[in-house]
């Protein structure tokens, strides 16, 4: 359930915004469409596609201690609400996600050290907050439209996306050794598999800031748009995910993750048993039926 602070509903038709009382759940509109805003996030369903937006545009989207738990909740929410196929994910303003609030974090309490210690949800995580943990273990596949900088641990969190869409206006970059740290494991483990070994080692090891066209160019990212059109790009994508059978996207989003974990050798036998399990569902069946009457399939995930 996300924080009491998510207490806003947006109308039908997205022209007025009101406060639900304390409490009270949002309400769908005939379209299906209900968003949920605080100060610090906006979460909107549009049928079968959740979009989370950061929220704090005047701090370039840092994350603080309270965005980091309302971002957190707002992907375990849609990945708790059954007819939920895919996430979008995104910032306000300029920014997607400059990192950790150097203000608000950073340089209060114990520093670092006090950041690692009070992100670790357990010790299985290590220095993975439970942000991460809720991407990592998302059962829906997410979408990361990065509208502009994703420096530090933002553009970790692009690196646990399924997809990345950048718009032109995007910017990336490795910032920690900038500052005398290092990335979490998190990059060490994904960026070299996304970009290469030599790309990902010159990025860890200058900091240096990439443009969209550059992210393109060493694949980061799968596309580029104008900025004006990158949610509806994003849009577009989630929307045809979200089109085939959920079923036979949970099995491919599992089989990717397991990939992603280097478990090679588990993955065959998942393969096998998922076909031979999805081939007995319902989805499977109106699919060819639907290929044979030539009319788009219906799907309802049985």
């Amino acid at each position: 359930i996300l924080p009491r602070s998510l207490g806003m509903e947006l109308g039908t038709e997205c022209t007025h915004i009101r406060k639900l009382s304390p409490g009270r759940p949002y309400c769908r509109s005939p379209k299906y469409k209900s968003i949920l805003m605080s100060d610090v996030l906006v979460y909107e369903k549009n049928e079968h596609v959740v979009t989370i937006t950061l929220n704090r545009p005047e701090r370039h989207n840092a994350l603080n201690w309270e965005l980091y738990q309302a971002a957190t909740d707002a992907f375990d929410q849609a990945n708790a609400d059954a007819t939920v196929r895919c996430i979008i994910f995104t910032g306000a303003g300029r920014s997607f996600c400059s990192g950790d609030d150097i203000v608000e974090i950073m340089a209060s309490g114990d520093g670092l050290e006090g950041v690692v210690s009070a992100k670790t949800d357990s010790p299985k995580t290590g220095t993975n907050p439970p942000l991460a943990v809720a991407m990592k273990n998302s059962r829906c596949p997410i979408i990361v439209a990065v509208n502009g900088a994703a420096i530090g641990f933002g553009m970790e969190l692009t690196l646990l996306a399924d997809i990345r869409i950048a718009s032109e206006k995007a910017r990336f970059s490795e910032m920690f050794i900038k500052r005398g740290i290092i990335a979490t494991h998190i990059s060490y483990d994904l960026l070299p598999g996304i970009i290469g070994p030599a790309m990902a080692a010159e990025m860890l090891l200058t900091g240096d800031i990439i443009d969209a066209e550059k992210a393109k160019e060493i694949k980061l990212v799968s596309h580029v748009t104008s900025h004006d059109e990158l949610l509806s790009t994003a849009m577009d994508i989630a929307s045809r995910i979200a089109s085939n059978p959920p079923l036979a996207a949970e099995r491919a989003k599992q089989a990717l993750r397991m990939k992603r974990a280097h478990q090679e050798d588990s993955l065959d036998s998942y393969l096998t048993e998922s076909l031979g399990a999805l081939a007995k569902t319902n989805d499977h069946k109106e699919s060819v039926s639907a290929f044979l009457e030539k009319r788009a399939g219906v799907y309802n995930g049985t």
